[in-house]
């Protein structure tokens, strides 16, 4: 005997659209090296790792409004592209982290891990595209 499971639409769209849409989210950059830090740590954590100084910032906004694709089978929000430009000296890193902000906390989304690190050079810039797809 076979059992099939099927989410519906309407529900990757109801978990889509209540987790992510209207939400802050944060994207980070951090030296993790060999302390250890995993997708299991938490935001405290991965921020004492953050990049720090020389023109550095993180990359802020807000999720847009996303809608299902038939062709994926996924519900999927607007991609978020940023774009991460070194001033005033190099930067090391090897983690990128997005954290989304609900009314009640920060968690973490996810983690980017980077193998070896990378060392933009003053002036250098790099743009990543997170996506944020809900799907079965």
């Amino acid at each position: 005997m076979a059992i099939t499971t099927t989410i519906t639409q309407a529900e990757l769209g109801r978990v889509g659209k209540s987790a992510y849409e209207g939400k802050a989210y944060r994207i980070s950059l951090a030296y993790n090296n060999t302390s250890g830090l995993t997708a299991l740590s938490t935001v405290a954590q991965w921020d004492a790792k953050k990049l720090a100084g020389s023109g550095y910032a993180d990359k802020t906004g807000s999720v847009g409004v996303g809608s299902y694709s038939a062709t994926n089978a996924r519900y999927e929000l607007p991609q978020i592209s940023v774009t991460f430009t070194a001033t005033g000296g190099n930067w090391t890193y090897d983690t990128l982290y997005v954290v989304i902000t609900d009314a009640f906390t920060d968690y973490l989304h996810s983690i980017v891990v980077e193998s070896p690190a990378v060392t933009l050079v003053d002036g250098g810039s790099i743009t990543y595209r997170v996506l944020l797809n809900t799907d079965d």
